[in-house]
């Protein structure tokens, strides 16, 4: 019998909330993978892009100038 401790197995990270692990806040869910509320967010265009603006201002990003038509 091993005393030894098992490697952690590395926890998942909520794609709607960035910076922070997956909590299965759903009932019946294993992770991101299987989440409704990933799933919906991810189905729509403008919440996906919004996940996206959050996730760069997260990590310091600045958003690029649009493009203007000259």
């Amino acid at each position: 019998m091993s005393t030894g401790t098992r490697p952690s197995r590395p926890a998942a990270a909520c794609p709607i909330r960035p910076g922070e692990p997956c909590t299965l806040c759903q009932v019946d869910v294993t992770g991101p993978q299987d989440c409704g509320l990933v799933w919906l967010v991810m189905g729509d265009d403008e919440l996906r892009a919004g996940v996206h603006r959050t996730r760069l201002a997260a990590l310091g990003h600045r958003p690029r100038p649009a493009p203007t038509d000259s």
